[in-house]
């Protein structure tokens, strides 16, 4: 145990640090920066694929609902820090995907969201702890550095203060496995004997 739990910090930390260390840092601060509408860029670099769009029909389920941290941008589509911040966040959410979850509120579309949540310049990013229960007054604002690093180190730090508990998934064919062992994601596999060689008590343990 006290291997695996060695290894898998070890190999957090290194593609945290490497993917991160490679983006570029842009402007800090309250107003001012996010990328485009859609799932399409702005101009910046980077592929948006791992950010979630966030409406004010599924904000309540995905981001209130789940027991995972949130990083939450609200953004203006012709906002030009939002433009600069785009290619910082999509790596950001990529390096931690599996672990913490980005999205992105379009607050010229999204507008009662976008007041819900007090938001009076872009980008404002608010974030959300880890744990269920989650409310409106569970958003916090952050401050921090607007890079992909400054993002990533971030969600570390809420991530080691957490008491995250893995998901356990029976990886009963090769569909399985690719859909929930591919990308960023650290996969401990455990083999357990077969269902008929233990009880159901013998069972559960080992899960």
């Amino acid at each position: 145990m006290n291997y695996a739990l060695e290894k898998v910090s070890s190999e957090v930390r290194k593609r945290s640090s490497g993917k991160a260390s490679s983006s570029g840092k842009t402007s800090g601060g309250g107003a001012g920066a996010k990328k485009d509408s859609g799932s399409k860029g702005s101009g910046g670099s980077g592929s948006d694929k791992d950010v979630i769009v966030l409406t004010g029909q599924n904000f309540d389920d995905l981001v209130l609902g789940s027991k995972d941290i949130w990083f939450v941008e609200f953004y203006a589509p012709w906002c030009g820090h939002c433009k600069n911040l785009e290619p910082e966040w999509n790596q950001a959410a990529t390096t931690m995907k599996g672990q913490v979850k980005f999205g992105k509120v379009d607050a010229t579309v999204e507008q009662a969201l976008a007041q819900r949540y007090r938001v009076q310049g872009y980008p404002t990013i608010k974030v959300f702890d880890y744990g269920e229960g989650k409310t409106d007054s569970s958003a916090k604002d952050y401050e921090g550095g607007r890079d992909a690093a400054s993002l990533v180190a971030r969600a570390n730090q809420l991530l080691e203060k957490a008491d995250v508990q893995p998901e356990i998934h029976e990886l009963v064919n090769q569909k399985i496995y690719d859909s929930r062992c591919s990308g960023q994601v650290i996969c401990i596999i455990s083999f357990l004997p077969n269902i008929y060689d233990s009880n159901a008590a013998q069972r559960n343990a080992y899960l």
